[in-house]
């Protein structure tokens, strides 16, 4: 009879236990553990929830970080869209000029997961989209050669870095990898979420009058009596924009789940509009109310029944009741957000945009260095009914052209122009989903760049980031319609 040693092993190792604990040593040991975790949270509550913290966290992280290994990357982006308000806070190191920040890592981790992820998953970049794209790339380029200009090029470097390269790959990564219409709920639900517990930041911002989560550089600011919140973020406008373009993206996300959906989910997706709403409104920018108050009128007139249009002029004429409500309500605060010289301030600051623009015109004073560029230089000085200028562009496309010169804000205009045309041909399309995309990215667009004409809204990277992403989920949306008609083409062939 022949045989070999290695088939009774193997044939002896069927028979073999698993190795490792026994069950009821795993068990013990859980047991244990919990105990101990509950002791010291009654005991010593931070540290009993920082242990409970540090074991979920790192149980996400160890998901996170196989998904991507695996070139998935719909866990990172879900849970970046949860979290990424409170990254600012909680996950930026070195609290001071921060090099490892939440904002950083994702688009790097998007990166590998796209990298290793299998090829029929991934889509091409549409043909639309490569205009901007190498506008957007000449940009980058032009503004890092403006750094040899920049007084701190670390300080400038980092906005460059952060406002307007890390978006666009994040934009990149989601055209190309993310499934949009598969993972819908989820993103709706996460999104709804995020928008709640930033709304209640900022709600009890405005109640307790001080920034509960300081960021380096950050300060609350008051008009009247009133705080103006700025919740998780840098600054008040990048809180109000976010929960702006967040409005919308909820709006255009609930027409994706359809309409037999559970009540609970109905529910959370009027809390997480209402929280974005609130959200947008409650720094009380003018220029906030003055875009919903356009986006309003133009959905109101494209309507086509008359219930929706009598709605519509019904929403509008409520808006102007409310501002008169706040007028006898918070005399103090409309008086601040009304005065004159609010208007002069911009109009000297404009002067002063052109006076910085005029004296280097092509390659401009360097990418973030526009206050540094007017405090050691008196002639840049303006004044407009005699209120001066506030020493900050509060306009991005003035920013840009101060900063980068013509040659920088040429391919930036160009972007912005491309990718508003890249949008514009979906209104001929005949599907639902190109419709429901150019809606929704007309709402953003315009929420963006109305606010973008009266604040520097533009350098945000946190705002940015948010904004790219939004109309990134709309293209991705749309293109998936195309590729179904592709299939039904090469079926019917």
């Amino acid at each position: 009879m022949n045989w070999f040693a290695g088939t009774a092993v193997a044939g002896h190792d069927l028979k073999l236990p698993a190795r490792g604990l026994p069950d009821p040593v795993r068990f013990w040991l859980l047991f244990a553990g919990c105990a101990i975790t509950c002791a010291l949270t009654v005991l010593k509550p931070i540290l009993g929830l920082s242990i409970i913290a540090v074991v979920i966290g790192s149980c996400v992280v160890v998901y996170l970080l196989a998904a991507t290994l695996s070139g998935k990357i719909e866990p990172a982006i879900l849970t970046w869209v949860l979290i990424f308000p409170l990254g600012y806070y909680f996950l930026s190191f070195p609290r001071e000029k921060s090099i490892i920040t939440l904002d950083r890592v994702v688009p790097i981790a998007l990166l590998l997961a796209a990298g290793l992820a299998a090829r029929n998953k991934l889509e091409p970049l549409p043909r639309a989209l490569r205009r901007p794209a190498i506008a957007w790339i000449a940009f980058l380029f032009l503004a890092a050669a403006s750094l040899v200009n920049a007084g701190d090029i670390l300080v400038s470097g980092r906005l460059l870095v952060d406002g307007f390269c890390l978006p666009a790959i994040l934009g990149w990564v989601v055209i190309r990898n993310f499934q949009v219409d598969r993972n819908a709920a989820m993103l709706h639900l996460v999104t709804s979420l995020m928008a709640l517990y930033v709304a209640c930041i900022g709600a009890a911002e405005m109640v307790v009058k001080q920034d509960l989560l300081p960021l380096p550089g950050s300060a609350i600011s008051f008009a009247g009596a009133l705080p103006r919140p700025n919740g998780p973020f840098w600054s008040n406008d990048a809180f109000a924009l976010i929960g702006l373009v967040t409005f919308f993206l909820l709006l255009f996300l609930r027409h994706l789940l359809g309409e037999n959906v559970l009540l609970w989910r109905r529910v959370v997706h009027y809390v997480g509009l209402t929280a974005a709403l609130a959200t947008a409104l409650m720094p009380m920018f003018r220029s906030v109310g003055i875009s919903l108050m356009v986006i309003l009128l133009i959905a109101t007139l494209s309507t086509r029944r008359p219930s929706r249009r009598l709605a519509g002029f019904a929403l509008l004429l409520l808006c102007f009741l409310v501002i008169s409500l706040v007028s006898i309500l918070a005399p103090d605060a409309y008086a601040d957000r009304s005065r004159s010289d609010n208007v002069y301030g911009r109009l000297a600051e404009q002067i002063q945009t052109w006076h910085v623009f005029s004296s280097r015109p092509i390659f401009g004073v360097g990418l973030g260095n526009f206050a540094e560029a007017v405090n050691r230089d008196t002639q840049y000085l303006a004044f407009y009914g005699g209120v001066r200028s506030v020493d900050s562009p509060h306009n991005n496309l003035g920013g840009i052209l101060a900063e980068t010169g013509i040659l920088g804000f040429i391919p930036y205009i160009t972007a912005q122009i491309t990718l508003f045309l890249a949008f514009w041909r979906m209104r001929k399309r005949p599907g639902r989903n190109a419709q429901l995309a150019w809606t929704y990215f007309l709402y953003i667009f315009l929420g963006y760049w109305i606010n973008g004409m009266s604040l520097e809204s533009g350098y945000s990277s946190d705002l940015n980031l948010w904004f790219i992403f939004s109309i990134a989920i709309l293209y991705k949306h749309s293109m998936t319609e195309r590729a179904v008609s592709a299939e039904l083409v090469e079926i019917i062939r």
